[in-house]
């Protein structure tokens, strides 16, 4: 309401639900841009704990990455601000030449079907109620699109005979759950990849970065050591081309391990006043001074 009447006139970083975002980017004083997020580079996941049954089995893990509709989730979640991920490393990078979309596809129209067949090949049948396991999803408590994304997972969770109870809690206790006690079965996230890959990817799945009490590192305590040496050689190698090749070779072997479900890569929404000019000029999004934004009236 504030932005519509002109009280804000600059909204950042999906300040604005993007329900909202729809409504207001028809008006003729607002202007939208999904730009200056390109240090972010921002993936939605699910992480499992892959130190817990059943997802410490790769099959339940890959069954579940299947059954998950990600241009649905964009389309009726983030309503359309999003691109599917097919990985842990953002397609932001195919500029640099460090991503590739060469690796295990989960994003197929069958999912249910393929998901429900590996469930049976991994050992966990149904019952007589038609359920195979229970576990809790720990949602992430930023908000009603986190809500809606996590009733989604449960939904499609039930198609597979996996009962899953919904929790959510304030962010103080999900991140001490999630990070310092490992105490959940499976969570929901967004991270970013940051400028360098060293810097937002090797947090994420690197066996240093299991650090009880760091939040936002590796969670899902899944790591290898092919994958660390990896990084590790990435980290300082100076020949581009050997160094994408690197990464290649990491996604690869990240994508088959599935210690993630990547969902879609984020589109984060700026809302500004069009009479606000040079407010959106840096790829680092609302973390900038502003020293060159002005009114223009």
């Amino acid at each position: 309401a504030a932005m519509e009447k002109g009280e804000v006139h600059y909204a950042g970083m999906a300040a604005i639900y993007y329900s909202d975002v729809r409504y207001l980017e028809k008006l003729p004083h607002i202007g939208i841009t999904t730009k200056s997020y390109e240090m972010s580079s921002p993936i939605i996941e699910l992480n499992f704990n892959t130190k817990r049954k059943p997802f410490d089995d790769v099959k339940v893990r890959q069954a579940i990455s299947y059954a998950i509709d990600r241009q649905f989730v964009i389309d009726n979640v983030w309503f359309g601000f999003g691109k599917p991920a097919t990985g842990p490393i953002n397609s932001n990078f195919a500029a640099s030449g460090l991503y590739t979309a060469d690796v295990k596809n989960y994003n197929v129209p069958n999912g249910i079907e393929i998901a429900n067949k590996m469930l049976d090949e991994a050992g966990y049948p149904r019952g007589a109620n038609g359920t195979r396991f229970e576990i809790i999803h720990d949602i992430t408590p930023y908000g009603e699109e986190w809500r809606r994304f996590g009733e989604y997972v449960q939904q499609v969770l039930e198609k597979l005979g996996i009962k899953a109870t919904l929790r959510y809690e304030d962010v103080p206790t999900w991140l001490r759950r999630v990070y310092t006690n490992y105490d959940f079965d499976l969570t929901n996230n967004w991270l970013q990849n940051l400028a360098d890959p060293a810097i937002g990817i090797h947090r994420e799945y690197h066996s240093s970065s299991i650090r009880p009490g760091t939040v936002f590192v590796n969670c899902t305590q899944w790591s290898s050591p092919e994958t660390d040496q990896l990084m590790d050689q990435a980290s300082v190698e100076l020949d581009p081309k050997k160094r994408a090749a690197l990464y290649h070779e990491f996604q690869k072997k990240v994508v088959e391990a599935a210690p993630n479900v990547w969902v879609h890569e984020l589109k984060f929404s700026t809302l500004y006043h069009k009479d606000l000019k040079d407010a959106v000029i840096s790829p680092l999004s609302v973390m900038v001074n502003f020293d060159r934004a002005y009114f223009d009236k």
